[in-house]
């Protein structure tokens, strides 16, 4: 055999395994690269997903906190007392917001105006916990109707000493401007909690 053909097959052989060599190495290559891509892509997947679990949980959230704020409308209802077989009648509606009290008041807080009729017209204030109290010279709430100035008005308390309670004077001036307006301001005075204020939607008030 021709020494020369031998080197040449030989030398064809070396290239033909090169080329076989770099072949697999860019096949290699190319299949460490798409596993790759796939564990980004799935990465992304979920961060996506992470994300929008998040955004429906601060929304969730946003939704439980404006629910603190409601729109409340007059309740009606009428009862006979039995001593005395009188009808008496009753308005009540709750404040649109809580209170906020520190310990050992804390939590949801509502407001309570009331109008009963049975002799006469007694108009009072409730509030769930706390303590209604603007001292011996400062028995007075401020209340504006609508847009109105705000006007005073003097309270009284209770005969039983409860202390999240009190009666509203001058009714017939209260009631004129409360069955006029659609929103009512109370700023009361509470023990150690300052002013605060409630309101009311007062709108439609049938009296």
């Amino acid at each position: 055999m021709d020494f020369r053909k031998i080197l040449v097959f030989i030398g064809f052989t070396f290239d033909l395994l090169n080329n076989l060599k770099i072949k697999i190495m860019k096949n290699l290559i190319i299949q460490i690269i798409g596993f790759f891509s796939i564990i980004l892509l799935c990465s992304c997947q979920r961060t996506i997903a992470s994300e929008t679990e998040l955004t429906a949980v601060v929304d969730t959230a946003a939704i439980v906190v404006d629910s603190s704020t409601t729109i409340n409308k007059w309740e009606y209802h009428q009862s006979t007392d039995k001593m005395t077989s009188q009808s008496v009648k009753f308005a009540q509606i709750l404040s649109n917001e809580s209170l906020d009290l520190d310990f050992p008041y804390e939590g949801l807080n509502y407001g309570q105006l009331t109008l009963m009729k049975r002799d006469r017209l007694n108009i009072y204030l409730e509030i769930d916990k706390g303590q209604i109290s603007g001292g011996y010279d400062n028995n007075f709430i401020t209340v504006r109707f609508d847009e109105e100035k705000p006007i005073k008005f003097s309270y009284s308390e209770p005969r039983d000493g409860s202390s999240n309670f009190i009666f509203i004077d001058n009714e017939a001036k209260f009631l004129s401007k409360l069955k006029q307006s659609k929103k009512t301001l109370i700023s009361l005075p509470l023990y150690q909690a300052g002013n605060q204020i409630l309101e009311f939607n007062t709108v439609d008030l049938k009296w």
